[in-house]
């Protein structure tokens, strides 16, 4: 149900907005719901840094691929064939906000400094806002209580090689921590090398637990060389991109405030087309949420939040908007059958767009081993600065660009069988109104647009299973289907089936061999489905080492090694782009 059309009228003024906003919380607190916190200790996919450690990965995205329905790179993420994913680190968004198909600045963080990680498939839209239709990740770093850290190394062909450091140290109620990183490659076609600088800081206060501080810095400058597609190359295409990011936590007695600023830059210059032109995205945001006893109605979870955005470029003039919300959920628990209902709503005011009412609802039945849910909800996609402003090399403005509006039901079971065996499924349906899509012209230039009614319905399949005392494996299974309602054709980049499977195998204790498969089916790379690149299937394999004798009283030596596409194997990507041949890199990783 898409309710965005009964609340259209923009408020006027201060003293409007303040009114609209108050209304929908209200409202919203009227619900018989769960609260955001309990619903999503029931939702959420949660990967702990000892499951990340058992992994042997050296990225954040290695990580994500082995949840099923998600998709992950270096810098970009999807979930159920939605890149409409928001990212957060420690509360702040690390979505690149001068892009234009949802990049994330993964690189803000290794996987060493990761606490946890909560996935929200499908859902999270009601607590943390729009751009979130495909789901919500939580990257969550270690709490400073000790002092640890580590440095890790490691080189690779193709004139590859990386060096990152972490430090945390405490003293009392303070807690304080350090990175930084440099990453280089030669890259695997002309005009494709990459470098990056990494660093950040944080800083910790917690005298009680009634009282949290949290503090945190981050810098990134990413340089880049940009190949094209192979039937339109660009080997004199250049990108620079700078983000700092700066975020500021603070709970007291029950109320929580996140507030961030992300300022970031990025200049694109290809004298092939005599492009050199740049964008400038700063943006604010405040969240405020607390929970309000209701007695026998239960708990309700809610919270305000504002957003402030700026863009500049060389090639249009400054740009304003923001935004208000409110959200407000309760939820309610029956005595004798062990089922939970729970209902939301959350109101958004835009200076851009219309304003929108937009509703999350679930049932869940949980009883000793076994799960089943059933959830609703809708969410609004805003079209980015970039999608609306900015030109490159392979890009036209498209001012009049409008949100799109996706609405996302879910069906999911799970069941822990035993501790060797456990599984789950879950099928889904979500509706895009409007979907924002680049759309590629045949001079190898296109521009986003609101390309129609796209339905994204499928399955998720997972299972896990401990063969033997030294051998393992977790497998997920994706079936998609992604078409336009409109004109019938098939989605771009979106594969019908994609498998991906870890045999884990760990003949002693301080040594894993982690043999993956990465399947996926035939994929089209022009919406008008004229062209394709067949399916495939990629095999890579991980290894570490500790051995025990480099233990020692100031810390401990790990060696690893990864091979990614061992066959060698001449492929492309989804969206047309070569993908890399044979890659492989070796190195050590000291831990104190």
């Amino acid at each position: 149900m898409n309710l965005k059309g009964l609340w259209t009228k923009k408020p006027c003024g201060l003293a409007g907005t303040i009114s609209s906003i108050l209304g929908t919380l209200s409202l919203g607190m009227l619900l018989y719901a769960a609260s955001v916190l309990a619903q999503e200790k029931t939702d959420a996919i949660v990967i702990t840094a000892d499951e990340i450690k058992r992994m042997n990965v050296q990225k954040i995205s290695d990580v994500l691929n082995q949840v099923p329905g998600i998709k992950a790179g270096d810098s970009f993420v999807s979930i159920r064939g939605s890149y409409k994913v928001k990212v957060l680190l420690d509360g702040r968004p690390i979505n690149d906000p001068t892009s234009g198909h949802g990049l994330v600045k993964f690189d803000l963080v290794s996987p060493e400094n990761v606490e946890r990680i909560e996935i929200y498939r499908g859902k999270g839209a009601l607590k943390y806002g729009d751009d979130a239709s495909g789901g919500v990740i939580l990257i969550l770093t270690r709490k400073i209580n000790i002092f640890n850290g580590n440095i890790k190394s490691y080189w690779g062909n193709l004139d590859t090689y990386s060096h990152r450091a972490n430090c945390r140290a405490n003293k009392g109620a303070f807690g304080m921590s350090v990175s930084a990183g440099y990453d280089y490659t030669g890259g695997y076609q002309v005009n494709g090398d990459r470098k990056k600088r990494q660093a950040g800081g944080k800083i910790e206060y917690r005298p009680d637990k009634d009282l949290n501080l949290t503090l945190s810095i981050d810098y990134l400058k990413d340089e880049r060389g940009l190949s094209g597609r192979l039937e339109y190359p660009t080997p004199h295409s250049r990108k620079k991109g700078e983000m700092f990011s700066y975020a500021l936590s603070m709970g007291v007695k029950g109320i929580v405030s996140e507030a961030f600023f992300n300022n970031a830059r990025t200049r694109n210059t290809d004298p092939d087309r005599n492009i050199d032109n740049s964008i400038t995205v700063r943006r604010f945001g405040e969240d405020l949420s607390t929970s309000l006893s209701l007695g026998k109605w239960g708990t309700v979870n809610c919270g305000a939040a504002f957003r402030w955005g700026s863009a500049k470029g060389s090639r249009f003039t400054s740009r304003n908007e923001n935004s208000f919300s409110a959200f407000a959920v309760d939820a309610h628990s029956f005595n004798r059958i062990p089922v939970t209902v729970s209902l939301g709503l959350r109101g958004t005011v835009y200076s851009e767009f219309g304003n929108s009412i937009n509703p999350e609802a679930k049932i869940s039945y949980k009883k000793d081993k076994w799960t089943l849910s059933f959830s609703y909800s809708q969410t609004n996609n805003t079209p980015s600065f970039y999608q609306r402003y900015d030109k490159t090399s392979t890009k036209e403005p498209n001012p009049g660009l409008d949100m799109e509006t996706t609405n996302s039901f879910n069906l999911s079971l799970f069941s822990g069988i035993s501790p060797r065996l456990s599984c789950g499924a879950s099928l889904f349906y979500n509706r895009i109104s409007d979907r924002i899509s680049y759309i590629l012209g045949d001079n190898g230039i296109g521009r986003y647009e609101n390309f129609g009614n796209v339905i994204y319905r499928g399955g998720d399949v997972l299972l896990n299973a401990k063969i033997t005392d030294t051998l393992s494996l977790k497998t997920t299974y994706t079936y998609l289907e992604a078409t336009d309602k409109d004109t019938g054709f098939w989605m771009v980049a979106r594969p019908r089936h994609r498998m991906y499977a870890d045999f884990y195998y760990r003949p002693m204790a301080d040594l894993s061999i982690i043999a993956n498969l990465k399947y996926e089916s035939r994929q089209y790379t022009r919406s008008d489905n004229k062209a394709w690149v067949p399916g495939r299937i990629i095999e890579n394999l991980r290894v570490e080492y500790s051995p025990a004798w480099t233990a020692g009283r100031f810390g401990r030596v790990e060696f690893f090694g990864e091979v990614k596409n061992i066959a060698n194997k001449t492929y492309c990507y989804g969206d047309g782009w070569l993908a890399p041949p044979r890659t492989w890199i070796g190195g050590l990783n000291y831990r104190f």
